[in-house]
């Protein structure tokens, strides 16, 4: 097989699939199971709504087995961290209305504190 064939019969694999078993046009998804993390793959858009198409089509080539380890860990360790940013934001949050707060009542008492010197 020449170069020419090979490059267009592996585009149009990536292309996806056109129509599933029941007509409709496949969706593409993620998995996230242990075995294949992040690997995506089409599916029957009537899967998830109860139907019983069972039109399956791995989009990417399978994972290596140290991807198989270390996609999930560096997924769980991005939730971690985008938890955390959360926390962050809710204190920076109250902080700044804590200062706001403090600045009113610094105002106030230099205002009370002149009309009691003056």
């Amino acid at each position: 097989m020449d170069s020419s064939s090979m490059s267009s019969s592996g585009s149009l694999r990536k292309r996806g699939p056109t129509r599933c078993f029941c007509s409709e046009k496949p969706v593409l998804v993620v998995s996230w199971t242990p075995d294949n993390p992040r690997r995506r793959f089409y599916a029957c858009p009537n899967y998830w709504v109860g139907r019983k198409c069972k039109f399956f089509q791995w989009h990417d080539d399978e994972i290596c087995e140290r991807g198989k380890v270390l996609i999930p860990e560096q997924r769980q360790r991005i939730l971690t961290l985008e938890a955390a940013i959360v926390g962050y934001r809710k204190r920076e949050k109250r902080l700044l209305i804590c200062l706001g707060l403090s600045l009113v009542i610094c105002g106030m008492l230099l205002c009370l504190m002149f009309v009691l010197v003056g």
